[in-house]
């Protein structure tokens, strides 16, 4: 009796369901004030993508950290918004475009800078720079100081001579107040604190 040996050759096809989604590397807020909040996008299936912001702007850009390189969107926020929604779309191979829905992130205003300056000599002065601290998560944030006051006496740059508390007491503080910019924000901003006084 003969065998029949009979072969099937079964294709498993693998189907990708298109997926999307959108992160922020850096916070889980955006924030108003002219930053440009650093925003990513993750996709599957598809060929490209975009986003489209309500409240706000977007554009390309690539950017780096301690970490990693990144290519997604810078997003302002429009003056004035509180709630800023992203809508994420895909474009398959064939140029159908997929909606992968749209996030709404809760916006809140810049945070102020504080004087990283704690003493000033009578004899050389300081130089007084502001800052967000250690802990900040912001990347990227170029400061600049323009000028002052030191007990209601104006100086300008970021150095303060002594001769502007030549008269005061070793020991006494002394009210700082100074004015700084920000990169996409021009407008002066101030920040005050207190020196203290040393030889």
């Amino acid at each position: 009796m003969r065998k029949i040996l009979c072969l099937a050759f079964l294709s498993l096809n693998i189907i990708t369901r298109a997926q999307g989604a959108i992160g922020l590397p850096e916070l889980n807020v955006l924030y108003s004030g002219g930053w440009d909040n650093k925003v990513v996008v993750g996709y599957t299936g598809m060929e490209s993508s975009s986003i489209s912001v309500s409240g706000g702007t977007a554009i390309a850009a690539n950017w780096s950290d301690a970490y990693s390189e990144y290519s997604g969107y810078f997003v302002r926020v429009d003056d004035g918004t509180k709630i800023v929604s992203i809508t994420l779309t895909g474009k398959d191979e064939k140029g159908k475009s997929v909606n992968f829905g749209t996030y709404k992130y809760i916006v809140k205003p810049f945070p102020d800078c504080d004087l990283q300056a704690t003493t000033i000599s009578k004899s050389v002065g300081c130089i007084v720079n502001v800052g967000l601290g250690a802990d900040s998560p912001f990347t990227g944030v170029a400061l600049v100081v323009t000028g002052g006051t030191v007990n209601g006496i104006p100086f300008k740059g970021k150095v303060i001579p002594g001769r502007k508390v030549e008269n005061l007491k070793v020991g006494e503080d002394v009210e700082v107040e100074v004015f700084y910019t920000r990169n996409g924000v021009m407008v002066a901003t101030p920040a005050k604190g207190k020196l203290k006084v040393t030889n």
